[in-house]
């Protein structure tokens, strides 16, 4: 069992930096910051996606920019309890990705802008979604995770 657990603790850090590493080398981050940036740019999607991945929307699949109703600033408090960094860490840093572009700040606290649309962002989410298939696949094969049935909807489709 150990082992199995080392095994699996190498898989998913060896993802996290394959992440780190596709997304700094175009937006060129240091680790807190992608944390941050993780942090700030998921806040919304999450939120979006609570009710389930069912109920998201037709106009937000794709490269398109949230529509401005779903995006909701992030407080540096709010980010510092999330990432569990202090709060002077979090406005030393976030300060210094507002100077340089990537988060904008609002006066209700920062955002992310969208770049899905740039040269570069599909490329990089292309070798994201690669990482996430490898990690998953050595899950399975280390019996970490298995793959469960689909359930039916309500309607008694599969």
């Amino acid at each position: 069992m150990e082992r199995e657990l080392r095994l699996c603790g190498f898989a998913l850090l060896n993802h996290y930096l394959t992440m780190h590493q596709v997304i700094a080398e175009h937006v060129g981050l240091q680790p807190v910051e992608l944390l941050i940036l993780v942090a700030t740019t998921t806040g919304n999607v999450q939120r979006t996606l609570r009710p389930g991945p069912e109920a998201l929307p037709e106009a937000l699949r794709g490269s398109k920019p949230l529509p401005p109703g779903l995006v909701v600033p992030m407080s540096r408090r709010a980010i510092a309890r999330v990432t569990g960094l202090p709060t002077e860490t979090v406005r030393r840093h976030v300060d210094s990705m507002v100077k340089r572009g990537i988060l904008v700040s609002t006066p209700k606290g920062v955002l992310a802008p969208g770049r899905l649309s740039e040269d570069w962002a599909a490329a990089a989410t292309l070798r994201l979604i690669e990482s996430h298939a490898v990690c998953t696949e050595q899950l399975i094969a280390l019996k970490a995770v298995t793959l469960q049935p689909k359930r039916a909807d309500k309607s008694g489709k599969a």
